[in-house]
């Protein structure tokens, strides 16, 4: 693991996923065939095991349950080379699940969450945080509360710290303040913009530069099969997405911050470094794990190099 880069802290969601892929098209109201799986999950949880295996030293501060599923959770942190020294328990709530329904093709057709430990992730957990000058980024999503995360922003604002977040979910990314001064990334998709911004007709060039205006110092504003615009004070850029065939969708997004967080770590502009993230979303479409076992920092250049479409790239108009 590569130690001469800062320590990047991931903070927020930790859950059980499990996975029902349907062998037909799914009929509702009946009974349907599914192959099953269990694994791990969580957005926090899934980058920061995507930053580990990119070879970069990565902690997760997040809440278990006093259960079999918690237990095994941060037994495989460990595994992984995950610090855990900020992990709490809680004893009011079970570990937290997330249940996906895929269609035959990997496509996700529902997904169930029981995430109420999360509410547990109060402001309170941040003071038992130890930050110093080898935290490179600090990560955080919106499974946070809307009070853990406006305090998380002062924070960072207060201890210069570099903080990205990833809005995870249109209704969650109302629980960023208006003011995203010191939020030095921001990670969505254009529903989430637009929900955020309250302006259900804007265009994602018009939704980056705006989250850019509320104080956002660079925007990943995610497109699916369009790719993504990458905006900071150089202006913004359109970034195709990485050819793919889709085995399962779960975890792209994750993946895609995680390898962006990495390239911006070694030194790359936004705009390559997203890149590096569209390579890192494709490779995880194409695997049935929610984190890719195989990732690599060397695979997600060779990917891009063989994959990319340079004439996706260009300035929006």
């Amino acid at each position: 693991m590569e130690t001469g880069i800062g320590r990047v802290l991931c903070i927020g969601g930790a859950a059980v996923d499990r996975k029902y892929q349907a062998l037909g098209a799914i009929r509702p109201g009946t009974s349907n065939p599914v192959i099953s799986e269990r694994s791990f999950g969580g957005v926090a949880r899934n980058v920061a095991e995507n930053i580990a295996r990119l070879g970069v030293m990565v902690s997760l501060a997040s809440i278990l349950g006093k259960d079999d599923n918690g237990r095994s959770l941060l037994d495989d942190l460990e595994r992984l080379g995950v610090g855990t020294q900020f992990m709490a328990t809680s004893n009011a709530h079970a570990t937290a699940e997330y249940v996906a329904v895929l269609q035959p093709d990997g496509e996700l057709a529902l997904g169930l969450a029981n995430m109420a430990i999360f509410d547990e992730l109060t402001p309170a957990l941040l003071s038992k945080i130890k930050l110093d000058s080898q935290t490179g980024w600090l990560f955080a999503d919106c499974n946070l509360p809307s009070e853990t995360l406006h305090a998380l922003v002062d924070i960072a604002r207060k201890q210069s710290l570099t903080l990205a977040i990833d809005a995870v979910s249109t209704p969650k990314v109302a629980r960023l303040p208006r003011d995203l001064t010191s939020v030095g990334l921001l990670f969505l998709n254009l529903d989430e913009a637009r929900a955020y911004l309250g302006e259900p007709e804007a265009t994602s060039e018009e939704a980056a530069v705006r989250l850019r205006a509320y104080g956002a110092e660079c925007v990943v504003l995610t497109l699916g099969e369009a790719g993504l615009i990458a905006a900071d004070q150089s202006g913004t850029r359109q970034v195709g997405a990485v050819r793919a065939k889709i085995s399962d969708a779960t975890g792209a997004g994750d993946a895609l911050i995680a390898a962006t967080l990495v390239a911006l770590l070694k030194g790359y502009s936004l705009t390559d470094a997203a890149r590096l993230g569209t390579a890192a979303a494709a490779l995880t479409v194409e695997s049935t794990a929610s984190v890719r076992p195989d990732l690599s920092f060397v695979l997600l250049e060779t990917t891009l190099s063989l994959r990319a479409d340079p004439t996706f790239e260009r300035e929006p108009s």
